[in-house]
């Protein structure tokens, strides 16, 4: 079983975006939709910075 700890959470506009650490040594994010829908990638970041700036930049993308 992979096992995260989540390191932040934040609210922008419709979506929820939540950037975590990894079993595996790393950062990942997860988008999450006023629907409900959970939105991940198989991306890895090394910082929790990177992972959080490439989810805002997807939450932009989507939301334009």
């Amino acid at each position: 079983m992979k096992t995260m700890s989540i390191i932040k959470i934040l609210s922008i506009g419709k979506f929820t975006l939540a950037v975590f650490y990894t079993s595996s040594d790393c950062y990942q994010y997860s988008i999450i939709d006023e629907y409900g829908t959970v939105l991940e990638t198989d991306d890895i970041f090394y910082t929790s910075e990177a992972a959080e700036r490439e989810g805002r930049e997807a939450i932009n993308i989507v939301s334009s």
